[in-house]
């Protein structure tokens, strides 16, 4: 008898021969189910099969969990958060990067109905774009980074007055920029330590590999493909993989660039902990001065230092205090009065602080 997959479970047995894409079955007649068979059928997104199974037992089942997946439904659809949608956004990507490193082509449709639920939901808000970094886990970052950067590109774009369209597709290309790491070798994906020079060189295969996965697709557009291969470019010529610098660059890969770098370097990794957001906006005006477009970087600067006098901060000692004073020539490092002291601090005079999160 034949039944969606969400009900199979383990110990059923196949009653026909199981074909996805390709000329052999991915799964024998008479197979018993086991939990990897069940996740291999999720890979290849495989929605109904057929089995030996008593009618009776199955109809119930499949009544009880219509009823669960439908209380479960109501609940999200009441649950409109950001932070709801984006992880919502971030599981369903996963399901599509496991496909595509099974095999699977790009569906650039697929990707849009992922991705542009929480991109219209963050791309207005600067306070979810600060937070992304605190939703990251680092043994799934290369899911969570996509949506995000994502977003934050959108965000960008759109500040940087670029059409609605075009902030959708450059929201398309974030999502799209790491997609050529589900033909790198798993080992690497996941990798805690350093990489070595040759493991190096196969990471950063990555965009031309994404970029030669998405020419396939249909209905994408040039600029979503320049910005996947040249997210690693820097504008003084100093990325990979062509070298290629300034007028050379199209302006979706400027923006992926700043977008790319600011949320890898703020988000928790296997072999890092997660970073302030502040902290890394003056490492990439300081440490990095010359490498990105200056109109995007000031641009996420601008966006990101939405303090006013009277704003209550987290700094990265977890003290908690209230903004009194914002020189304008320091927008990331007020004066905050303490607290727990009431002691006033200039954030500029102290190299050691930071400001964590923006609380109110």
């Amino acid at each position: 008898m034949k039944i969606k997959r969400s009900l199979a479970k383990e110990g059923d047995v196949l009653a026909e021969d199981i074909f996805s894409m390709t000329n052999h079955p991915i799964m024998n007649k008479h197979t018993v189910l086991t939990a990897r068979h069940l996740s291999v059928l999720d890979r290849f997104l495989i929605e109904e099969i057929d089995i030996l199974r008593d009618t009776v037992k199955t109809e119930k089942r499949e009544k009880e969990s219509m009823r669960k997946k439908e209380e479960q439904n109501s609940h999200e659809i009441k649950d409109d958060s950001f932070v709801s949608i984006y992880l919502q956004a971030v599981k369903k990507y996963k399901l599509l990067f496991e496909n595509w490193r099974a095999g699977a082509l790009v569906s650039i449709l697929d990707v849009r109905n992922t991705i542009f639920p929480a991109v219209l939901k963050g791309m207005d808000d600067p306070r979810s774009i600060l937070m992304l970094h605190h939703y990251t886990k680092a043994k799934e970052y290369i899911y969570f980074h996509a949506i995000s950067v994502a977003v934050l590109s959108a965000f960008l774009g759109k500040r940087l007055k670029l059409s609605r369209g075009d902030c959708l597709q450059l929201a398309l290309a974030g999502a799209l920029i790491d997609c050529g790491m589900a033909k790198v070798s798993s080992n690497l994906l996941h990798k805690e330590g350093p990489l070595t020079s040759e493991e190096m060189k196969e990471i950063k295969q990555h965009t031309i590999m994404g970029y030669n996965m998405l020419k396939k697709a249909a209905g994408i557009k040039e600029a979503v493909l320049l910005g996947v291969l040249q997210h690693h470019e820097r504008e003084d010529g100093s990325g990979y993989p062509l070298g290629s610098k300034g007028d050379h660059l199209h302006i979706f890969s400027k923006i992926l660039a700043v977008s790319d770098v600011y949320l890898a370097m703020t988000e928790e990794r296997p072999y890092r902990d997660k970073q302030s957001g502040f902290k890394v906006l003056e490492m990439m005006m300081n440490d990095q001065f010359g490498c990105f477009d200056h109109r995007v970087l000031n641009s996420l600067i601008d966006s990101l230092s939405i303090f006013s006098v009277g704003t209550q901060v987290k700094l990265t000692n977890q003290e908690i205090g209230e903004i009194v004073f914002i020189e304008q020539a320091y927008p990331t490092r007020p004066m905050i009065k303490l607290k727990t002291s009431q002691e006033i601090i200039a954030l500029k005079n102290r190299r050691d602080l930071f400001i964590e999160e923006i609380l109110s």
